[in-house]
């Protein structure tokens, strides 16, 4: 810990560190997929499906009546329409064409979630924004994500967009947040920190975003997704890939769904919605004493897989967000519970869960040994959201200099060169 104090030492470790990692992302979300004819699954099986279906006048969940709509995934499209509906001038172009645009979006979208939330939190320190960016290269479900071509890394770009709106109090990111939960209902948690924290304006343009997506976006599909496709997708799974706590609970009611995707039964799904509902009353009683608007974000969006039903390994891409914030949050004060916290996290997130996955796939016989590692998920995703509450408890218990702007001057001239704490950590988190 001494040795970490210097910061010559620290540069040594982030440049270790930070090259195989770069080189690593480069080869997998870059050159890969679109020098050496990558296929994008879920976009191109189910997305782009579901858009050449709407094109030609046809319903885009066909297959949730004949293969049914359990898994989150797959060639069955249970996603509002809006999303496919906005693919259609995609329908008939060359599929190599389509993968190179699919995968620069999406890394475009990482980009934009990493600029804007460096920005929100002000993070100058070289160092401390080094250790941000590795994080999310080196974080399992990125590269997932854009492995499959899913929709969860725009989802996260336009994270980035509300919560630079959210921290400096701008209306404007409601319009990113509508988009966001009209393209995929798995942040409509965050939709609740607005209407909590009476962001009025806020919550009317998210609502105002997303009512005209839904409208514009085939509308004579949505009441079927309403009523059909997304109670059962609701419904839960204890399929391996579900990290949610309605996963646990489905595993232990009925093992066997470990391998086999169908529906929770009954007594798991009231256990899981109980779980959701206290797990949500829990954080917004932490934060009625919030003194920081970013550990607000963090704590809602830290508890959104909790609240889920289902939260696939993909979708907890979008927990790069509290992460941040926290990793920010922790380094600026040293507190190590926090950091370490994270880390576990990030560990069990990313490459625990990817061990589970290349067991599965090399025929590995002790289920006891894969049962242990599928629940390594939901304990990294409660892991991160303790972290958000303690600091949101540690945060409201003293005065937050990084919450005062005019605490930040004199915070940068007390930090010396070796100084374990970078001066710019201090500052709006």
């Amino acid at each position: 810990m001494a040795a970490l104090r210097n910061r010559s030492f620290r540069t040594l470790l982030l440049a270790i560190s930070g090259v195989p990692i770069v080189a690593l992302y480069l080869w997998q979300a870059v050159v890969q997929p679109i020098f050496l004819g990558g296929y994008l699954g879920d976009f191109q099986e189910s997305y782009l499906r579901a858009a050449v279906r709407i094109a030609s006048g046809q319903d885009p969940y066909d297959l949730c009546s004949t293969m049914g709509c359990l898994e989150p995934t797959g060639p069955q499209y249970v996603m509002p329409p809006v999303l496919a509906w906005m693919l259609q001038p995609l329908v008939g172009v060359d599929g190599h064409v389509i993968t190179v645009g699919a995968v620069l979006v999406l890394n475009a979208s990482l980009f934009l979630f990493v600029w804007l939330t460096l920005r929100a939190l002000r993070v100058a320190d070289w160092q401390l924004a080094a250790l941000l960016v590795l994080t999310a290269l080196a974080f399992e479900p990125v590269t997932g994500n854009i492995a499959e071509g899913q929709v969860n890394l725009v989802l996260l770009g336009l994270s980035g967009v509300w919560f630079a709106a959210w921290v400096d109090a701008r209306w404007w990111g409601g319009l990113a947040l509508g988009a966001a939960i009209a393209l995929k209902l798995i942040q409509g948690p965050v939709a609740l920190l607005v209407l909590w924290a009476r962001r009025w304006t806020m919550f009317a343009a998210a609502a105002a975003a997303g009512l005209v997506l839904w409208i514009a976006g085939a509308p004579q599909f949505l009441l079927e997704y309403l009523f059909k496709v997304l109670p059962a997708v609701s419904a839960g799974t204890g399929f391996f890939e579900n990290h949610s706590p309605g996963g646990t609970v489905t595993r232990l009611f009925d093992p066997n769904t470990f391998v086999v995707v169908r529906g929770s039964p009954t007594p798991a799904r009231v256990i899981t919605t109980a779980i959701g509902l206290a797990v949500l009353v829990a954080t917004l009683a932490a934060l009625r004493s919030s003194r920081s608007r970013s550990l607000e974000a963090a704590a809602i969006v830290a508890a959104t897989p909790l609240i889920a039903s289902y939260s696939w390994g993909t979708h907890l891409v979008l927990l790069l967000l509290p992460m941040f914030v926290l990793i920010s949050w922790s380094i600026g004060r040293r507190d190590w519970l926090v950091l370490g916290l994270v880390a576990v996290t990030w560990m069990l997130v990313g490459p625990v869960h990817k061990l589970l996955q290349v067991l599965l796939v090399s025929g590995y016989p002790d289920l006891v040994v894969l049962r242990v590692l599928a629940e390594s998920g939901v304990v990294g995703i409660t892991a991160l959201w303790i972290a958000s509450l303690i600091a949101l408890r540690r945060s409201a218990n003293r005065l937050d200099p990084a919450h005062e702007h005019g605490a930040e001057k004199e915070e940068h001239d007390r930090a010396g060169k070796d100084d374990p704490v970078p001066a710019v950590a201090m500052r709006a988190v």
